[in-house]
């Protein structure tokens, strides 16, 4: 069976990357017309992405699953699907479906696509090409996916993301090569997990995993594409993107860093790019207010554990003061040293503590306390 769904899985790889669609199709149950349905629509919209590369492995460390409702046959799998979109990924990103195959008259169709057992649990969001038919905005380093209908949404928001990456790639100096944004009106392209503090979150950078060997049973990161809520479609923009992609441009040196220089040090290059959008009395404000209220009352950095709970919806500003500080005092390449130091882990207060000294030459008592006596750049 493994070596019948393989060799269907190859020739579907094959007839999206080539256009044909009848190639596609061919192995898929004739008397399934709602997966036919389906299908034909998750083709034209990878189509539509433009591929540079597709393939699909059978996860061999998956044990196949009886479906007798499809006969004494079929048996589900979960299935890898390796997918690069041309100019944004650099290298193909992996995404799991859960396939059903069963021999009829003699060979081996694709007969259902929803019949793993543990299917819930490979995923928790979907797909964009698989929420019904898609349109997309290119621009040279994005890749935006929308709707089909809601095109001048996508060449707006390829706009701001454009608007955004000058900005992230000089601080940062690690800008991917390409982005794509997902801007879907359905739900299910968000998962419900993706969230700031106690509501969901307004975008996401969601790591890209590419298997790290031939088995494909270990992964590592290789970027992230950016997720925005459907509540927010229409109205994210540039700062958003901004801090979406600086998160996106530094997940691949770890996970390990403190969540006050995670989402500081976006919050940072976010607050340039408003700084530089002319939005400088409003940071001028929100700074005078962290300075005097909150930066005071700070004990320690703040961690996972203290992020929200202490600080709310300050944390994210009390953060950008903790990196903007460290910026003007210490200059940028030293705070991306940090942080990749950091990120690189492990997470341990000692460790934190040992690249604290090395990199800032003190420790995180004094580095709070420096902060209480900051005043603001010059």
């Amino acid at each position: 069976m493994l070596a019948g769904a393989g060799a269907i899985l190859k020739t579907r790889a094959s007839a999206v990357l080539s256009g044909q669609l009848s190639q596609y199709l061919q192995h898929v149950d004739p008397a399934n017309q709602k997966l036919r349905q389906r299908d034909q629509l998750v083709f034209a919209n990878l189509r539509e992405l433009g591929l540079s590369r597709l393939s699909y492995q059978v996860d061999a460390n998956w044990a196949p699953e009886v479906q007798a409702q499809h006969g004494p046959s079929a048996r589900a799998v979960r299935v890898l699907m390796l997918v690069q979109v041309a100019g944004i990924d650099s290298t193909p990103r992996a995404t799991a479906l859960g396939y059903t195959f069963a021999e009829r008259g003699g060979r081996w169709l694709l007969v259902d696509d929803d019949d793993l057992a543990a299917e819930a649990d490979l995923k928790a969001y979907r797909e964009p090409w698989d929420l019904g038919a898609i349109e997309v905005a290119r621009r040279p380093g994005v890749l935006v996916v929308v709707p089909a209908g809601e095109r001048r949404n996508g060449e707006r928001l390829a706009r701001e993301s454009q608007s955004a990456i000058p900005m992230v790639r000089s601080i940062t100096r690690r800008v991917q090569a390409g982005i794509l944004v997902v801007a879907m009106a359905d739900r299910r392209s968000m998962d419900p997990e993706w969230r700031t503090g106690g509501h969901p979150a307004a975008a996401v950078a969601a790591q890209n995993y590419s298997p790290a060997n031939p088995e494909a049973s270990e992964f590592k990161v290789t970027g992230s594409r950016v997720v925005i809520n459907p509540d927010q479609r229409t109205r994210a923009g540039r700062l958003l993107l901004a801090h979406e992609f600086t998160h996106a441009a530094m997940e691949p040196l770890g996970n390990r860093a403190p969540i006050w220089l995670v989402e500081g040090f976006a919050r940072y290059v976010e607050n340039r790019l408003a700084a530089q959008s002319g939005y400088e009395r409003e940071l001028a404000d929100e700074r005078r207010t962290l300075l005097r209220e909150k930066i005071p009352a700070l004990v320690v950095l703040p961690i996972d554990g203290v992020f929200h709970g202490d600080y709310d919806e300050d944390s994210y500003g009390v953060s950008w003061i903790i990196v903007e500080y460290l910026v003007t005092r210490y200059g940028q390449a030293a705070v991306n040293s940090l942080y990749a130091d950091l990120a690189r882990g492990p997470d341990a207060p000692a460790v934190r503590e040992q690249v604290l000294r090395k990199h800032l030459k003190l420790s995180e008592t004094a580095l709070v306390a420096a902060l209480k006596k900051y005043d603001g750049p010059a």
